[in-house]
């Protein structure tokens, strides 16, 4: 199994003041009503593990109301390590520090990830694809640190380019950050769609489960340069471009497209304007699939990614799922059950017990969570059930 998080420590963080967990084991249920602070532990784990938040980015929402500063700490261990891992938000800055020296988060990348699954996930397969692009990407940055580098590399200067076309820059000047634009972006869509088609077979294989193999998934990536107006043409074969094939297409197309470019105001070609398409028996899941054939999918892609972490940094990912029961049926509850109870640290938030069976339970840490834990002066342990 590798690492787990077997302590767990959140200081002033969104409505916690001082609320420890000790002797974690590998499956942690916390229950209570809605708006209690479940989703916030959550939140927390998944800030020590991936680096990043499923919900506000802004650093002032982690603190509790009134406080200045606040902190997460974890201690991670395996046979061999222990790790104390600490997120800390003072005056709006955030630092992270193992074993109490400062790191720079892409040296901590890939030592503990974590897959999170939450309802807005639901939404996934017909939302926007500017959520598909952060999903794939947030997966790849806790792969890979030059995957990290070269997404904060690209979203640098298109955040510059954008700024030269409101500006009216002249044509000569936007042709040297052009080119820099493709250089980096040409890298960026490589990266990308490599990673999506790592995802591909495992994808597959689950949404084959789920659907007793009725049913075939294939997922399309494709770039900017190419325009489809109809779900009727998307193509069946994954894009295979070179780095050097990338930039050149790119290239191509911003300079036939400049104008166009100059009249938005925006730059509308690179790896930020690729459509990421999922696709059950040859049509598009966004417009064609059912409410419960995209739940599936979301599900397997979910479960993919658990997988793929795993496969890559040999190292079985922390899975937290944030109040998703009572957004699954039966069969998909089964489903994801099955995947928690394969030898992964799992950590979850639920309104009740009634979702889980009592061979589950009787595995499970199960800590109910009230207002009280929320005073000054509390024990702030929850409840535990014996």
């Amino acid at each position: 199994m590798g690492l787990k998080i077997q302590q767990i420590h959140y200081y002033n963080f969104r409505n916690y003041s001082d609320y420890k967990l000790e002797d974690l084991g590998d499956l942690t249920l916390f229950i209570g009503p809605n708006a209690i602070g479940k989703t916030n532990l959550i939140e927390g784990i998944q800030l020590i593990t991936a680096f990043t938040s499923f919900r506000s980015t802004k650093s002032d929402h982690l603190v509790k109301f009134g406080e200045q500063s606040a902190f997460v700490k974890a201690l991670l261990r395996d046979d061999k390590r222990k790790l104390d891992m600490h997120f800390t938000l003072q005056e709006g800055k955030r630092a992270f520090l193992l074993n109490g020296k400062r790191k720079q988060i892409k040296s901590l990348r890939g030592i503990l990830p974590s897959v999170v699954f939450s309802p807005d996930d639901l939404t996934f397969i017909k939302g926007s694809q500017s959520g598909k692009r952060a999903q794939i990407d947030n997966l790849g940055e806790q792969i890979s640190v030059n995957y990290h580098t070269v997404r904060r590399d690209y979203e640098r200067i298109l955040r510059q380019k954008n700024k030269y076309l409101k500006e009216s820059t002249s044509h000569g000047f936007l042709e040297s950050v052009n080119e820099v634009l493709t250089t980096i972006g040409s890298q960026f869509f490589v990266l990308r769609a490599q990673l999506v088609q790592e995802l591909i077979p495992y994808i597959q294989r689950f949404y084959s489960d789920l659907s007793a193999g009725r049913e075939e998934v294939t997922i399309n990536y494709i770039p900017s340069w190419d325009k489809y107006l109809s779900p009727d043409l998307i193509p069946n074969d994954f894009p295979q471009f070179s780095r050097s094939e990338a930039k050149e297409k790119l290239d191509a197309i911003i300079e036939q497209e400049f104008n166009r470019e100059h009249q938005r105001g925006l730059a509308l070609f690179g790896p930020h304007a690729d459509q990421i398409i999922f696709m059950i028996d040859g049509k598009d899941a966004s417009h064609f699939a059912s409410q419960g054939q995209q739940r599936s999918l979301v599900l397997s892609f979910k479960m993919a990614e658990v997988a793929l972490l795993k496969d890559k940094l040999d190292q079985t990912p922390v899975l937290l799922l944030d109040d998703v029961m009572s957004e699954l049926d039966e069969v998909r509850r089964k489903q994801l059950i099955q995947v928690i109870s394969q030898d992964m640290q799992t950590f979850i938030t639920s309104t009740n017990l009634s979702y889980f069976d009592d061979d589950f339970l009787n595995k499970a840490d199960i800590i109910h969570l009230d207002h009280d834990i929320h005073t000054e002066g509390s024990s702030e342990e929850g409840i535990r059930d014996e």
